[in-house]
């Protein structure tokens, strides 16, 4: 016997197309009025400009870009027998990353409760590929606000900061490794100094965001027993085509977040700078 149902979800899928994330949500308004004091009136009016684009627009991509059919891939050679580990994503997905990060969230030019709010209604949208580059590359301003003392660190933290002729760089961490996890005491990438940078061999296992630009990396320096951080560009060129001496091994298959790329990655005399103490 076939049991036929009145439910839709057609009631919901009407608010849901139709709602807007700040200006339908009071309760993130009033709080943000509270927080954000004097500077309210220029947080709440770019907040509302930014949540027409979550709201909708970008709402819309993070959903088309999460379907089987569009799941991120790997291309590791082309067609003259190049490696070339090319991580090929959604058109779409790499639209609304230009549009997000371009909004210069970590910027000083950003009001913290601005940037605060705008991360709120991002993140509203679940991971969509974004959620988590812009947490790292957060991370990676505010490390490399305390650790700048090489000309390449300042490129970096401007690039990632204030953009550089309207290009936003994107950060990643790389932590996990096979044998111990996200126990970053265990981590056995071994770190050389060469001069006034560092070159990494090794392997890590578990790298999300791996089309960033540039990576916050735990590794030990050899013959020591700490483990150090560095910074570490993905590119050697600046067009982006010659990878940091390293090779992307694979795509892990996950079941979640898929419009995320998460790899394996062997490291292999890949340039690196120290930010901190070791």
């Amino acid at each position: 016997m076939v049991l036929n149902t009145t439910y839709s979800f057609d009631e919901y899928l009407k608010w849901r197309n139709n709602v807007d994330y700040y200006a339908d949500d009071i309760f993130l308004q009033k709080v943000t009025h509270y927080f954000a004091k004097e500077d309210f009136e220029k947080v709440d009016s770019s907040a509302r400009k930014l949540s027409r684009l979550a709201s909708y627009r970008w709402r819309d991509i993070a959903d088309d870009i999460a379907q089987p059919h569009n799941r991120i891939f790997i291309q590791h050679y082309d067609a003259h027998n190049h490696r070339i580990d090319r991580i090929v994503r959604p058109k779409a997905l790499e639209e609304m990353e230009k549009e997000v990060f371009g909004q210069g969230l970590f910027s000083s030019k950003t009001l913290p409760w601005e940037r605060l709010v705008k991360l709120i209604l991002i993140y509203e949208n679940g991971e969509a590929g974004i959620a988590c580059p812009l947490v790292c590359t957060e991370g990676l301003v505010a490390l490399l606000e305390q650790y700048h003392n090489h000309p390449e660190l300042q490129k970096i933290l401007k690039h990632c900061k204030e953009g550089i002729d309207g290009d936003f760089g994107i950060g990643a961490q790389y932590l996990s490794e096979i044998q111990g996890g996200s126990d970053v005491a265990a981590n056995d990438l071994e770190a050389v100094q060469d001069g006034d940078h560092w070159l990494l061999y090794g392997k890590k296992f578990f790298c999300s965001a791996t089309h960033a630009d540039y990576v916050v990396i735990t590794a030990r320096p050899k013959g020591s027993e700490h483990v150090g951080l560095f910074a570490m560009p993905s590119w050697i060129d600046k067009s982006r085509g010659k990878r940091n001496n390293y090779t992307i091994d694979r795509l892990k298959w996950k079941m979640g977040t898929a419009e995320l790329p998460t790899a394996e990655i062997t490291f292999n005399g890949t340039i690196a700078y120290k930010t901190g103490p070791i």
